[in-house]
């Protein structure tokens, strides 16, 4: 039985076929990743335990119910500790949810944990008052520290160091996955860790600080929210010294703490508070990104 004969392949045609084929899959695959490519608002966040956050996620209920959800919209790079306790790092950029905390005593590397800081407020209330932007968090900080030695520009190996090189290789990382970004503006809550200094003492400090961030980043007008200290009647100094220095140094403003509660009798903010308080450094912070905002806005 004859078998019909087997036709000759055209030498060249397939593999010219599959050339061609495989330039128009990497063109596709390019004009998608193009396509996908982001420009971010980067906001980046500082400071000791309240910034770090102590408001407990299992109080996000009722009326803060919808502040339990993540919120896909906005991202976070988060590090806490490093210095006097365990360093814990979202490793990377994820969406805004609760959990971004270095709670003491939790399991070191374990996110989410058990609490939240302002970031969770404070992120939502940025992309709703920057419609059609995104919007992009770096956060760091440690329970504890102070701004005399812990968070000092110049001490090798402390806390602004690795606060500049986390911020560094964050803005990194988003432009290694093709994302463009600008740096807006910087969240400041720290203080109760400096209550016993002179009020002149914590307004040098905070002064140069932000003069430091500022040249460190090459963002010579970079906005800066401070964080009011909740008054528990032994910070009146360093209250004296943030609600001078938002005065005083160009494109600050003050987030303030009247009204809010503590989970502590004194110190850290509760579920409530920490949402309040996001919501404060928004506030805060949206007018400053006015192109012709002044340096200083009248009311404090």
């Amino acid at each position: 039985m004859k078998t019909a004969p087997i036709s000759k392949r055209r030498p060249g045609l397939s593999d010219n076929l599959r050339r061609q084929t495989a330039g128009l899959l990497v063109g596709l695959l390019v004009l998608a990743a193009t396509a996908r490519a982001e420009h971010y608002e980067v906001f980046l966040l500082a400071g000791q335990s309240n910034m770090d956050g102590r408001g407990a996620k299992r109080d996000l209920v009722g009326d803060l119910a919808q502040w339990a959800r993540p919120q896909p919209q906005v991202l976070i790079n988060f590090r806490a500790g490093g210095l006097h306790r365990p360093l814990t790092l979202s490793n990377g950029f994820k969406p805004l949810a609760p959990g971004y905390s270095g709670t003491p005593g939790a399991k070191q590397g374990g996110l989410p944990s058990a609490t939240f800081g302002p970031e969770v407020s404070l992120g939502a209330v940025l992309a709703e008052g920057l419609p059609g932007k995104n919007v992009a968090l770096i956060k760091c900080a440690e329970g504890g520290t102070n701004l005399l030695k812990d968070w000092a520009p110049g001490e090798k190996g402390k806390l602004y160091e690795q606060f500049i090189g986390f911020v560094g290789q964050a803005l990194k990382d988003l432009q290694a996955r093709g994302d463009t970004c600008t740096l807006r503006g910087m969240a400041w809550h720290q203080g109760e860790g400096d209550a016993s200094l002179p009020a002149d003492k914590y307004h040098v400090l905070l002064t140069e600080f932000i003069q430091r961030v500022r040249a460190d980043l090459n963002a010579r007008d970079l906005p800066f929210v401070i964080g009011e200290v909740y008054d528990n009647g032994r910070r009146d100094t360093v209250r004296e010294s943030q609600r001078a220095t938002s005065l005083t140094v160009p494109h600050t403003a003050l987030a303030s703490a009247q009204g809010l509660k503590t989970s502590d009798n004194g110190t850290h903010f509760d579920a409530a508070s920490q949402i309040e308080l996001g919501k404060r450094f928004a506030q805060a912070m949206l007018p400053l990104l006015a192109p012709d905002h002044p340096p200083n806005s009248a009311t404090k």
